[in-house]
C-alpha cells in the first residue's frame, strides 16, 4: 500500500512541475522495461548454475534465512555437505514438498555453492521463458519489430 502511495505522489509531484502525462507513461514503461531486464538476468544466472550443475541425491536439512533476509531458503545435504537452495523457500506446500525423511534429486554447482530442488528447476525455466517473452513482446511493443 505504501508503494502505491509513494508512486501516487511521484505522479503529482511530476505532474506539478510541468511534466507531461506522456512522459511519466515514457518513464513508467522504462522503469518496467528495466525490470523485466533485471528479471530476464537473475533466471539466465539460475540457467547457468543449473546446466553447469550435476545431478546429486540430497536430503532436506532444514529452512532458514540466509543472510538475515526475509525470505526462507531450503538447506540440503549432499554427500555430508550442507548446501542452499538457489530460490527461496515454497512457502504454500511446504509440509508436503520438503520433507526430511527422503531423498530428492538434486541439480548441485559445486564452485556456485547452491543447489536445486524441482521447484527450483521449474521456477528456473518457467522464469526464463516468461522474461524472453516479456522483452520480445517490450521490443515488439517498443519498436514495432525485431
Amino acid at each position: 500500500m505504501e508503494l502505491l502511495i509513494g508512486i501516487a505522489i511521484i505522479f503529482v509531484l511530476l505532474l506539478c512541475l510541468g511534466v507531461s502525462t506522456e512522459v511519466i507513461v515514457q518513464i513508467a514503461i522504462g522503469i518496467i522495461c528495466l525490470f523485466v531486464v533485471f528479471m530476464a538476468g537473475v533466471f539466465i544466472y539460475a540457467t547457468i548454475i543449473l546446466l553447469s550443475g550435476k545431478k546429486k541425491k540430497g536430503v532436506f536439512l532444514r529452512s532458514d534465512n540466509e543472510d538475515k533476509g526475509k525470505l526462507p531458503y531450503a538447506r540440503y545435504l549432499i554427500e555430508g555437505t550442507e548446501y542452499v537452495n538457489l530460490f527461496p523457500l515454497e512457502v504454500i506446500f511446504q509440509s508436503k514438498i520438503y520433507r526430511t525423511d527422503r531423498e530428492v534429486n538434486l541439480i548441485l554447482n559445486e564452485k556456485a555453492k547452491k543447489c536445486m530442488d524441482g521447484n527450483a528447476v521449474m521456477c528456473c525455466i518457467l522464469g526464463l521463458a516468461v522474461s524472453v517473452f516479456l522483452i520480445v513482446w517490450i521490443c515488439l511493443f517498443a519498436f514495432g519489430k525485431i
